[in-house]
């Protein structure tokens, strides 16, 4: 059988099988979350660090409200390479809620971590990831 043949013998049968593999392929590398800052060093590990900290409310400038929440602190689980886990300041992250569009009544809000340390440190997981935010009265 010739080269040519190859190709052009179910050519249609071929070139669909191209492309749902490519489209396989993509979707596989798109839901594989690898992290390539660490990728130069096969022996260089990630680390988890979990830290405490306290749930800031971010209110607009004029809200004189005042609010209470439950739970004060959450748990916030970083990763990055023990180097920069090491020089992280546990002050460098943290957890808000945003209470620009609050309610008067008592709502469940997530909560965002905020994180000062550019692309050395990443957070993995903030536990609870909601909190109970209720007006109180002044």
């Amino acid at each position: 059988m010739a080269f040519r043949d190859y190709i052009l013998d179910r050519f249609w049968l071929k070139l669909f099988s191209f492309i749902l593999a490519t489209l396989i392929w993509f979707t596989v590398q798109s839901s594989v979350q690898t992290d390539f800052r660490f990728a130069s060093n096969p022996f260089r590990t990630k680390e988890n660090r979990e830290i405490s900290r306290p749930v800031r409310l971010v209110t607009l400038p004029t809200t004189n409200r005042k609010f209470r929440i439950q739970p004060v602190e959450v748990l916030i689980t970083v990763r990055g390479s023990p180097a920069a886990l090491d020089q992280l300041n546990p002050a460098d992250i943290e957890a808000q809620v945003n209470l620009t569009d609050a309610s008067d009544s008592a709502a469940s809000y997530s909560v965002e971590a905020r994180n000062n340390v550019p692309h050395a440190v990443r957070v993995i997981r903030i536990v609870p990831s909601m909190v109970m935010v209720e007006p109180r009265a002044n």
